[in-house]
C-alpha cells in the first residue's frame, strides 16, 4: 500500500503559506497517516490515504476547496486524526464505492434483457431513434446502432447481431459478446425520495458530492437522485466486449481523455493488472448515427479519478480483499482474523445511520 508523498514533494501540487492545502496535509493529513501506520489499522490507513490522494489529486479546484475546508473543520473537532478517518471513509463509501462492482456475481435479469424484449426495443429503435433511452433495454440498442453493433475498444461485432442478420463481419473481424455499460452506475438513478436505505443513502450523497465538486451540470443532466433519472441516457453508455466491461466496472480500467482530440482517450490499466494483448493504448469514439451522442467526457472523467484514487490510495487491493471476505464468510472467525470485515461493514453503516 503506498504512502503519501512527503509534504516537500506535495509543496509544488499544493502550494504554500499558512491555512493552506499544504498546512493541511503536513499539520493533520501525515500525521494522521502515520498514526495509523503505528497502529497497523488497515482501514484507517487507506482512509487517511484517500483523502491525501483527494488533495493532491482532484478532479476540479471546487474539488480541493470543498476537501481543505472540511480538513480545516477536522482541526476543530476533539479527535481530528478520527476525524479525517471518518471523512475518507465517507469518500470511499460514498463516492468511489458506488462505481464499483464486485466481482463473481451473477449478472441481474436487467442487466441483460431476455432477447424477445431485446428484438422487440432494437426494431422501435430502428423506426423511432428516442433522443434518452427510458431503460436498460432501450439504451443497449440505441448504443448498439450508435457503436455499429461493435465495442468500442475492441472493435470486437456484437455476436447476437451476426446471428440476427443485423451486421455483418468484415475482413478479419472477430467477434464477441458485447453488453451495455453506464459509466455513472445506474443504480444511483433507482432511489425514492425521501429514501432511508443505505443505498439511498449512499447515492444522495454521491450526487451531493458531486455538486460540491463542480459538477452541478452532471447531476442536472442526470437527475440526481430520483426515480427515472436519466442514467440510461446515450452519452452515459458504453458498448464494451463482456471481459472489458468486467475490468471497467470493477474499476481496474479507465478512459483518460487526451488533451486536443476530442473523444479520444487512453486506455489506462493500474499497475500489477494484466494488460489484454488485444487491448489498444489509446480509442477514438466515433457515432455511427449523427443523432445519437458518445460517452461524455465529463462522466468519463467522473469515473477516471474514482478510479485513480482508488488505487493511488493503496486502497483497491485493501477493499477487494474486504468484499471477498464479506462474500466468503459465514461467520467470524473467533480469532479476530474477521475484525477488519467486520469494521468495514459497520463502519459503512454507521456513515449511515449518522449520515
Amino acid at each position: 500500500m503506498p504512502a503519501l508523498p512527503p509534504a516537500a514533494d506535495a509543496a509544488a501540487l499544493l502550494g504554500s503559506g499558512t491555512g493552506t492545502p499544504l498546512s493541511l496535509y503536513r499539520t493533520l493529513v501525515l500525521p494522521a497517516e502515520s498514526a495509523a501506520v503505528s497502529r497497523a489499522d488497515k482501514a484507517c490507513i487507506c482512509q487517511a490515504r484517500i483523502v491525501g490522494c483527494l488533495l493532491l489529486y482532484p478532479p476540479s479546484p471546487a474539488a480541493r476547496r470543498t476537501l481543505s475546508l472540511e480538513l480545516a473543520s477536522c482541526n476543530q473537532t476533539e479527535h481530528p486524526y478520527q476525524a479525517l478517518f471518518d471523512l475518507g471513509a465517507m469518500y470511499l463509501t460514498r463516492l468511489v464505492l458506488i462505481f464499483k462492482k464486485t466481482r463473481g456475481k451473477t449478472p441481474t435479469p436487467s442487466s441483460h434483457p431476455s432477447r424477445p424484449s431485446f428484438d422487440r426495443v432494437m426494431q422501435e429503435c430502428l423506426v423511432d431513434l428516442q433522443p434518452a433511452p427510458r431503460d436498460h433495454s432501450a439504451a443497449k440498442a440505441q448504443a448498439l446502432i450508435r457503436d455499429n453493433y461493435r465495442c468500442m475498444v475492441t472493435g470486437r461485432v456484437d455476436r447476437p447481431a451476426t446471428k440476427d442478420k443485423i451486421t455483418r463481419m468484415g475482413p478479419g473481424e472477430d467477434f464477441g459478446l458485447t453488453q451495455c455499460c453506464h459509466i455513472i452506475p445506474d443504480a444511483p438513478g433507482n432511489i425514492a425520495v425521501g429514501g432511508s436505505s443505505p443505498e439511498e443513502h449512499d447515492a444522495a450523497s454521491m450526487w451531493a458530492i458531486l455538486k460540491q465538486f463542480g459538477y452541478d451540470d452532471v447531476c442536472a443532466e442526470l437527475g440526481s437522485a430520483t426515480i427515472g433519472g436519466r442514467l440510461h441516457r446515450l452519452d452515459n453508455i458504453l458498448t464494451l466486449d463482456a471481459v472489458i466491461h468486467d475490468d471497467f466496472d470493477t474499476m481496474d480500467l479507465w478512459f483518460e481523455a487526451i488533451k486536443g482530440q476530442p473523444n479520444t482517450y487512453k486506455i489506462i490499466i493500474p499497475p500489477g493488472i494484466s494488460r489484454p494483448p488485444s487491448l489498444p493504448d489509446s480509442v477514438h469514439f466515433v457515432s455511427h448515427h449523427p443523432d445519437l451522442p458518445l460517452p461524455s467526457p465529463r462522466y468519463l472523467e467522473i469515473h477516471a479519478f474514482c478510479c485513480r484514487i482508488l488505487h493511488m490510495s493503496g486502497a483497491a487491493e485493501y477493499v477487494d480483499l474486504i468484499f471477498r471476505d464479506m462474500e466468503e464468510l459465514q461467520v467470524l472467525s473467533s480469532n479476530g482474523t474477521s475484525a477488519d470485515v467486520l469494521s468495514f461493514a459497520l463502519h459503512r453503516r454507521l456513515m449511515v445511520a449518522t449520515g
